[in-house]
Order: C-alpha cells, then structure tokens, then sequence
C-alpha cells in the first residue's frame, strides 16, 4: 500500500480499530500510612464494569484501543513506605513524605496499586485478553512510567493475571503501549494529557527520552511537590478538583476550617521554603552566568528536544517546523521562573503587601498636617490595590483556560479533528477553530456520571459512564448515526 493511499484510510473513516479515552482515575491515591480507609469498592466495581462491557461490546467488529491519558495511578499520592524488606534504602524524609520518584521505588508504588485495586487489573488483563489494546499516556501524577523497569512491571503483572507464557505472553503484552507525551492518529485525532500546557504540572524533564535519562530520581513539578510536602496530609479536607480555581478568600475560609489552622499554617510554609528555596538557589546561579553560555545551553537542550519529538511524530508529520512549533505550544516549567513560583504561593501578594505598608508608614511619618497624612495613608492603599490587581490577573492556577488555547493551537497545527485531554477534571466538549476540543474530566468525584470519550465510525463523543443503565442527555443532540443507548452510557456531550 502506498503513503498517499495510507494516508487517505488514516484521514478517512476506515480504522482498523475504535477508540476508547479515560482520563485521571488517580488509582492508589488513597495509599497512606495510618490505616486511612480505602476508597470507596464501588470505584473499582464501576471501572471494571466499564472495561468488561466494552471488552465485548465492539463497534462495527473492530477492536477498541483503550487510551488512559494520564494520571491512570497516582504515584505523587501514595505515602506508603516498605518496611525492613525494602531492597532499597528509605530515608526519614521518604517515611515522612512517601518514596521518591527513582525507579526501583516506582516499581514498589505499583505494586502497592495492583494489591489496592485488583478487580480493575483483572478487568484490564479480561480487556486485553478479547483482542482491545491499551495505551497510556504519561500525566503529571504518573510521570513514573518514563521508567522502563515501572512499564515492563505493568506488562509483566497483566501477563500474570492472564497466565500466559512463550508466544502467548509476548503478543499479550505488545498490546500495551506507552506514550511519552501524546497518542497521534495524523489529520483525525490527538490525545494528550494536558499538563505539558500547565507550567505548574509540568517537569523539567518531562521530555527526555525514556531510557536516557541519567539521574536516579525524577524531578516533580511544583504542584506534585505542594502535593508532596503539604496536601497529602490534608486529602481527606481538600476537593481537589476545586482548589485550582481558588483565590484568597477560599484558602483562608479552608484553613479555619481544617481544625488546627495554626499547623496548617506551619505545614504551609514549611513546605513552601523546600520548594521555593532550591528555585532561589538555582535562579542566583543562572543570574550570575553570561547571557552568551546560558543561551548556547539552552539551545543545546532545545535541539535535544526536537529529535525527541520529532521521533514521537513519526515521519509521516515530524519535520522540522512542525516539532518547534509543536515545543512553543508547551508552557515553561514554573520552577524555572522565580517569579511564577512566588505567584503560586502568594509570596508576591505578601512582599506587595509589607512593601506597600511600610511605604505608607514612611510617607505618613514625612507628611504634614492631617491632610497630608490622610493623603499619603490613601495613596498607599491605592497603589496596592492597583499592584494587586495586575499581579491577580497575571496569576495562572486553573488549567482550563490553558488547555482551550493549547487544543485550538494543536487543531490549527497539525490539522486533526479531534483533540482530547484530561488534566483540568473538568469535562469539556466544544469547537475549536476546525476541530474539536473534549476534556475528560475525572473519575475522582463522578457528579454526572464517569466521563469518557468513545471514537468510533470516524465521529468522537463525550459520554458519561452510569451503573444500573443510566442515561443523561445533555443540551447538545446526539449525531444522526448514534445506536440506541446501550446499558450503562449515557448519549453524547
């Protein structure tokens, strides 16, 4: 077969397979220390009833390819620690704050998530087992699969279950794949996580080839190490499907209501001193460099990312300008930017605030007369006021808003139909330029229904997974070509 007629099957609606996305199941996430409660069984009874009823349902006698697009187990969430049967050494800080991100305690953190969840890997290993395939794609919460030892691991586990061996098990197991980034169908469909657009939820080293990378340990982003040093203490107060849209006034009212504000207080920055003391560290060193060897450093790591990605593309779409391109979508990692780091915790509100109140102290003590000071105690207050506006609007924290420009940048650029994320728990399904933008939600707080995305007869829908046969309808009619609602799906977003 010849690439232009290649080419036209892929664009067209002749796929050999249908699509299935799930998006931020966050399994593990309640691996703690303490003998916390599990979450609740029905999680794991509704996601394996899912894979089991697509498992046999196909459409059109094609096979699905089952995309979980990020954040599927929730490595920064487990707080878990071995004990002296651990083949690696725990340090105190780990006991405290949960292993750290290197390989061989990766692999551990998995293994932990296989024994909490074991009726969603059955019903994965069923899922497969049918002839579907699966397809992760690494998120902000499991970046760990860049690990080769952590995606054999989850090969090696299914394979188990499945009880195969020889042949068998190595065709088994060449029905997962994992996506560094992103999972391309050229000129149809793109699948991405998200956080790649969030410079809070983004790594420095997010796109660094799997098997190349030559430290021990991961590095985490800013909002994994809040997750990290503060917020996994405090899961059980926290929606964390709320908190990235919150402002001054919502973290104040939550820390009087956590019950001891004084700790949480103390919790807080504590917490912000680990994270943003290397960034300062690290941004007096970059300051004292000459612009000439930081620029030619930098190219060199751009010029490494290009080939990386230009590998993801494949030669059908990666040349040149369409990986740089491709590269100036992603946000900037926020721990490069001293400035956006002291944004995410306020610190620029405070230094704002005592620069503005000593300043008015100072020009109160040199007026003259009443006036005069009423005057200079006013000016003050306006001026911060001012300030502390157009330090609010620059503030970025919610990702949805990101990832709407992101897709619509993504459908102009590579010129796909579709483009799917997840990342902001949010479920989206809405125009963008000549494409179309659908967000997955969660599975964390399922207020409708389980959101997922069902690609198949070349049309993607936005659909809510609910027990017993449950449908929901939503203002948008479904496509003429939609079957009749089958048990359990709910129609088209």
């Amino acid at each position: 077969m010849g690439l232009g007629r290649m080419w036209r099957q892929v664009r067209g609606d002749q796929r050999p397979h249908n699509l299935l996305a799930i998006s931020d199941l966050h399994l593990g996430c309640d691996l703690k220390p303490g003998g916390r409660a599990p979450r609740s069984s029905s999680f794991d009874s509704q996601l394996a009833e899912f894979l089991d009823f697509h498992a046999v349902n196909l459409r059109g006698g094609k096979p699905w390819r089952l995309l979980l697009n990020g954040d599927i187990v929730d490595f920064v969430a487990i707080t878990v620690t071995p004990g002296p049967e651990a083949t690696f050494e725990v340090s105190d800080d780990e006991r405290q704050f949960g292993l750290a991100a290197e390989e061989a305690k990766c692999v551990w953190k998995l293994r932990k998530t296989f024994e909490r969840h074991p009726l969603v890997f059955d019903a994965l290993c069923r899922f497969l087992q049918k002839g579907n395939f699966l397809h992760i794609i690494r998120g902000n919460h499991d970046a760990e699969f860049h690990w080769p030892a952590v995606q054999a691991a989850l090969k090696a586990h299914l394979a188990d279950r499945a009880g195969l061996e020889g042949f068998a098990r190595r065709r088994f197991e060449r029905r997962i794949e994992f996506h560094p980034w992103f999972y391309l169908e050229p000129g149809f469909f793109y699948a991405e996580h998200g956080n790649a657009h969030d410079h809070y939820s983004l790594q420095s080293d997010f796109f660094d080839e799997a098997g190349v990378h030559s430290k021990r340990e991961l590095d985490l982003p800013l909002s994994s190490k809040v997750l990290r040093y503060f917020a996994n203490k405090y899961t059980e107060q926290t929606d964390l499907d709320e908190c990235d849209t919150w402002g001054v006034g919502e973290y104040i009212d939550w820390v009087l209501k956590a019950g001891n504000p004084l700790r949480v207080v103390a919790d807080y920055f504590v917490m912000v001193f680990r994270v943003t003391y290397p960034i300062l560290v690290q941004w007096l060193k970059v300051w004292r460099r000459f612009a000439r060897a930081a620029d030619h450093a930098i190219e060199k790591v751009d010029d490494g990312q290009v080939a990386h990605v230009r590998k993801l593309l494949g030669r059908v779409q990666g040349n040149e300008a369409e990986v740089k391109k491709l590269l100036e979508i992603v946000s900037r990692p926020a721990e490069q930017s001293l400035f956006d780091s002291m944004q995410l915790f306020y610190l620029d509100r405070m230094l704002l605030a005592l620069f503005c109140l000593f300043g008015s102290w100072g020009a109160i003590a040199s007026a003259h007369g009443a006036f005069g000071k009423i005057a200079a105690a006013v000016g003050g207050g306006i001026v911060f006021a001012a300030l502390n506006a157009v330090l609010g609007r620059r503030r970025r924290t919610d990702a949805h808003p990101m990832l709407q420009q992101a897709a619509l940048r993504i459908v102009q650029l590579l010129d796909v139909r579709y483009v799917v994320m997840g990342h902001s728990h949010r479920p989206v399904a809405e125009q963008v330029g000549r494409g179309r933008y659908l967000n997955l939600g969660s599975w964390l707080n399922p207020r409708e229904g389980f959101p997922h995305v069902v690609v198949a007869d070349g049309v993607a829908e936005l659909r809510y997974w609910q027990q017993g046969g449950a449908v929901k309808r939503d203002i948008e009619a479904a496509p003429a070509q939609q079957p009749a609602t089958q048990p359990g799906l709910a129609v088209q977003m």
